[in-house]
């Protein structure tokens, strides 16, 4: 991960800000329509961003419906309670 001239952090490629996003949902529990839903690849740098605009990505709509990412908070969770 590094800094785009932007200010936004980059990520290599698109997998890689996938996982971010969805870390990002599972570390900071964003409320319905609230922080970011997507990636994109910025024309200053060529590497991946976090975007609150557009459309939601469908990984991250997937886990937001289907309960994984109710999961995974509660495992982080724990995972820190033990830390």
């Amino acid at each position: 991960m590094s800094t785009c001239s932007s200010g936004k952090r980059s990520y290599n490629n698109d997998a890689i800000a996938v996982e971010a996003l969805i870390e990002a949902h599972v570390q900071f529990d964003y409320g319905k329509r609230s922080g970011p839903v997507a990636v994109y690849q910025c024309d200053e740098c060529g590497q991946f961003h976090l975007t609150s605009r557009g459309s939601m990505n469908p990984k991250l709509e997937q886990y937001l419906r289907d309960g994984t990412m109710e999961k995974l908070r509660n495992a982080s969770r724990w995972s820190a309670k033990w830390k």
